[in-house]
């Protein structure tokens, strides 16, 4: 009887084992149909020919052709991984916009946003016609979509075409566009510098007249790191991953990862800084708060996403992007002492502050 009641246990034993492995089978088996291919969010959604796009999503691995609005399909592409890709918008993409699609050997599927397309126009300069500018000065440039615009062309001291590359701009937004002129290595004379954009514009700047710094001018872009990620800090997820800063005593809490010197927390709240930002595989969500969450920056409901007030998110071509900040008169100021400034959101690290002098 002993007998039989063992090899009953065994064979029940047997029996759960092959059942536990089955179900993790299964599991394994619809784990994996569920990540699929699919697109979860892409940026910029604006775009000219030869403007960088990321797309974000999963089951990237097999992609073999993306298809743009217009039916303009393209094969030469980087896939950074099973969740990112990398591609230049290609010419002749429909005005009209709509969306993109992926395709692998036997799928496709098709962004939930749609793209549209840019047109840089350049409306002005802050500086006229005949003028005389000095190196080290700044030009700033005036118009619509000028997010496109990627460098400058001048002439060097030798008369020589030299560029400016957007990288170096001072600002770069979608209204404006602020560079500097070299404090030495400009030529010395008059003549018309030009605007590039992506998308192959050459637009003429006024006839100016340029002179080089004088002996005891020097100009330099300087940026100033107010604080940096030093890695401990991950993904931003609302309220289990934030990023928390205050004045220097006023984080009794000890919640913060930075406090600030009153002159520095000052100059933020009144001046303008910037927050480099890197976004993460699937759909990020940026909300500039207060600590109490009651005054948000820009008003309630205004997250900065790729499709909500995107002129915000200036891609610096290299899989991150910054936001300009400043909060002139908007209500938020009046709280952040008592308050601290939050970022929040989702899909995002916050990687720098930073001003730019």
């Amino acid at each position: 009887m002993k007998h039989i009641i063992k090899c009953l246990g065994s064979l029940l034993a047997v029996v759960l084992l092959t059942a536990a492995f089955t179900a993790c089978s299964d599991d394994d088996l619809n784990g994996s149909a569920n990540v699929g291919l699919g697109i979860k969010v892409f940026f910029p959604t604006k775009v000219v020919t030869n403007q960088p796009i990321t797309i974000n999503g999963s089951g990237f691995n097999g992609v073999n052709e993306i298809e743009f609005p217009g039916g303009v399909k393209v094969t030469s592409f980087e896939t950074v991984s099973d969740h990112m890709i990398r591609v230049n918008a290609p010419a002749g993409i429909s005005k009209e916009g709509g969306k993109i699609v992926v395709r692998t050997a036997d799928n496709q599927t098709e962004s939930p946003q749609a793209l549209t397309v840019g047109r840089t126009v350049v409306s002005g300069f802050s500086q006229q016609e005949g003028e005389t500018v000095t190196g080290g000065n700044l030009i700033t440039v005036f118009g619509t979509d000028l997010e496109f615009i990627n460098k400058v062309e001048l002439l060097d001291a030798e008369g020589e075409t030299q560029f400016i590359d957007q990288k170096d701009f001072y600002r770069k937004g979608t209204s404006t566009v602020v560079f500097r002129i070299p404090p030495k290595n400009i030529y010395e004379g008059t003549f018309v510098g030009y605007i590039h954009t992506y998308d192959g514009q050459r637009l003429p700047m006024p006839e100016l007249t340029y002179e080089q710094a004088s002996n005891g001018g020097h100009f330099e872009i300087q940026k100033t790191i107010i604080w940096k990620n030093d890695g401990v800090k991950g993904t931003i997820d609302w309220g289990n991953v934030n990023c928390r800063f205050a004045m220097d005593g006023h984080d009794g809490n000890n919640e913060c990862v930075a406090t600030f010197p009153e002159d520095v927390w000052e100059k933020m709240k009144t001046g303008t800084f910037y927050a480099l930002c890197r976004p993460d595989a699937d759909w990020y969500q940026i909300r500039i708060t207060n600590g109490w969450w009651d005054t948000q920056w820009m008003g309630a409901d205004n997250d900065i996403s790729p499709n909500n007030m995107s002129d915000r998110i200036i891609d610096n071509g290299d899989g991150t992007f910054y936001i300009e900040i400043n909060f002139g008169d908007d209500p938020i100021v009046g709280t952040l002492d008592d308050k601290h400034l939050l970022f929040t959101g989702s899909g995002y690290t916050l990687l720098e502050l930073y001003f730019i002098e």
